[in-house]
């Protein structure tokens, strides 16, 4: 006959309970900034095709890329700013104004402004420009005051709106869903 000896059981191995928490957090906060961004870009979205906005906003907020050199080298073609309206602006303000159409905004500096009739106007111009703008820019034209920066991110969100971008979100979109499956947070 044969013995064979009984050996315990071991229990199994149990996780790191501290790079688990690390890996719970981290990807809450991922899921959490994916869940903002997808709120901001929504509503966004709406703005423009519901309210038929030519500058949707968030909360007041509306994010632009400059196309042109004319505020260099304050700001850059391909950067990205960030519009808020306000009640008044001053001359030395950077805003951002809608012109006669609505099919096109410019990016530039007042450096003056004047009543007429009641109706405030400011003259404006970029700074990397010899001349002032060639049309004084009623108050009702401004769609808001620069408020951010972001150097370079235009390009990329000008980017994202092409065939291979939307390929691109896609795909990380795909990522992310097997990222929660394989880490099974």
């Amino acid at each position: 006959m044969i013995s064979t000896i009984a050996q315990p059981l071991t229990p199994p191995a149990k996780p790191d309970s501290v790079l688990l928490w690390i890996k719970r957090i981290v990807f809450s906060i991922v899921f959490a900034l994916l869940i903002i961004l997808l709120f901001i870009f929504t509503a966004l979205a709406a703005d423009r095709v519901i309210a038929k906005s030519n500058i949707p906003s968030v909360f007041g907020f509306s994010p632009l890329t400059v196309l042109t050199g004319s505020m260099e080298p304050e700001i850059y073609p391909g950067d990205m700013v960030v519009i808020h309206r306000q009640s008044d602006y001053a001359v030395g303000d950077t805003i951002t104004y809608v012109v006669e159409g609505g099919k096109s905004s410019v990016t530039h500096k007042i450096i003056r402004s004047y009543v007429e009739s009641g109706t405030t106007y400011y003259i404006t111009q970029g700074i990397n420009n010899n001349t002032e703008d060639e049309f004084p820019v009623a108050k009702s034209q401004v769609a808001g005051k620069v408020v951010l920066i972001i150097p370079g991110l235009g390009t990329f969100l000008e980017w994202l709106k092409t065939p291979s971008g939307i390929v691109l979100i896609l795909l990380f979109a795909c990522i992310v869903v097997a990222a929660v499956y394989i880490i099974k947070v």
